[in-house]
């Protein structure tokens, strides 16, 4: 992840990066979202992941997180599960001026 962030040139504006590597699970495992809200320290109605992927926005969800789902493509449909994101943006830079 971290090498991906810095490919990007976007590993800067982040003060820490979490992975799954650190649980040895995978999303949408509740384990996963358990992990960083300890590393966060925080509460599931206070912490928001950020994906591209509809399965961790839905595991997300399902785990108390706010979510907000990164819809690459107008076209791209989001997994029919009847768990919605909190926040749906078309990239980054409009996640960071809905968020503020």
């Amino acid at each position: 992840m971290e090498g991906l962030l810095e490919q990007a040139g976007i590993r800067s504006h982040f003060e820490a990066v979490i992975s799954v590597d650190e649980v040895k699970r995978f999303k949408p495992d509740p384990a996963v979202y358990a992990h960083l809200r300890y590393r966060l320290e925080s509460e599931p109605g206070d912490t928001w992941l950020i994906s591209s992927n509809p399965f961790d926005v839905i595991g997300a969800r399902h785990a108390g997180l706010h979510a907000a789902w990164v819809r690459r493509s107008p076209e791209a449909p989001f997994d029919p599960w009847g768990i919605e994101p909190d926040l749906t943006v078309s990239d980054l830079e409009v996640l960071a001026e809905r968020l503020v």
